[in-house]
């Protein structure tokens, strides 16, 4: 199994305490957060996409130019152009960065969100496409030769590139717990991204995909992505947590979000949204407190206590199998220096 070491890099100094407007875009914010996650030890950054985000590529070249040897682990849909020019695409990135290119198939979990991009096939049917479109970039990667191919989805004639990726391929990362995803990617990944779940629900995804993998006699890293809310002490964090959560659930209560019920003061309703989001929240170290207040921003669960706790935490999942992890914080800066610090040391001795 590869230790890598992950982090999150936006387009913008985005917060959950302090959000942003997506419509910003701030490269100098892109570069520093770039050679901070590279400065503090971190392998790779996760560039997200969707629909309605900036596309990820872009961020990456930005970043890639800004740093020296931070890789990336950059989100790409496929179906919205060919699978040829995405794989010369990424090629030319990885060889540009001197091999620091991977790249994350996300075939998308919601139907509705992908229409924005005129996508209106079924996830089974997405994830047959995803196949066969990592298929179609490892050949144009690996191929010396023009070739011709004719499939479910695409069809190409003298398909070549005359710039391969710099070690001859580039890492595919996938994500996805249906069996159709779970049994595409056994077929195409290197590493099979989990979400922030609790160890039980790991070890679980993690047996399913190895089945899965074994009947292609293929073998898989894996990768789990948390929050992590870590302090000196367990007392510290869960004092910046609750500090965090009441903030949130303020400003939903304000803005009308989570509703005051007949009779009910403002005050009386953030007591019974905090209430509410902490009951039955936390599943050993990880907790959904702050994914349950209803800001109607992206969040993930989060491992929360002291660095001992956390590292011991992160060490449950590494006896399931997952030897890669995406770690970020809630400010983008500071909690990812206090990560590199305190976390990264500790867990690349413990993986070596």
């Amino acid at each position: 199994m590869a230790c890598e070491i992950l982090g999150i890099l936006h387009w913008n100094e985005y917060s959950d305490l302090r959000p942003k407007s997506f419509e910003e875009v701030e490269p100098e914010f892109i570069a520093h957060c770039a050679q901070v996650h590279e400065d503090a030890g971190f392998d790779r950054v996760l560039i997200a996409n969707s629909a309605h985000r900036p596309d990820s590529l872009p961020i990456a070249t930005w970043a890639a130019a800004a740093t020296k040897k931070l890789g990336f682990m950059i989100a790409h849909r496929p179906g919205f152009i060919a699978p040829t020019m995405a794989a010369r695409m990424f090629a030319i990135l990885d060889r540009m960065s001197g091999g620091r290119c991977g790249v994350h198939i996300i075939t998308g979990a919601d139907d509705v969100e992908i229409q924005a991009d005129g996508d209106f096939l079924t996830k089974d049917v997405r994830y047959r496409r995803s196949h066969e479109y990592v298929d179609v970039m490892r050949r144009v990667w690996s191929s010396a030769e023009p070739f011709d191919h004719e499939g479910d989805f695409y069809k190409a004639r003298g398909a070549f590139a005359h710039v391969r990726p710099l070690s001859g391929s580039i890492p595919i990362f996938w994500g996805g717990s249906s069996p159709m995803a779970v049994d595409h990617g056994a077929q195409v990944a290197d590493v099979y991204a989990l979400p922030a779940v609790g160890v039980e629900q790991v070890r679980q995804m993690v047996t399913d995909v190895r089945i899965a993998a074994a009947r292609y006699g293929r073998t898989l890293d894996y990768l789990i992505s948390t929050r992590v809310l870590v302090a000196d002490t367990e007392a510290q964090a869960w004092e910046r947590a609750h500090a965090m959560q009441r903030r949130l659930m303020e400003e939903v209560v304000d803005n009308g979000r989570f509703a005051t019920l007949p009779g009910e003061t403002g005050s009386q309703a953030i007591e019974r949204g905090l209430t509410d989001a902490n009951r039955d929240s936390l599943d050993g170290r990880m907790w959904s407190g702050v994914t349950r207040v209803p800001t109607g921003r992206p969040s993930i669960n989060c491992l929360i206590g002291s660095t001992d706790q956390i590292f011991e935490a992160l060490m449950a999942y590494a006896a399931q199998g997952v030897s890669r992890f995406i770690l970020s914080g809630y400010e983008p800066i500071e909690d990812t220096r206090h990560i590199g610090q305190s976390l990264i040391p500790r867990l690349r001795k413990a993986l070596a």
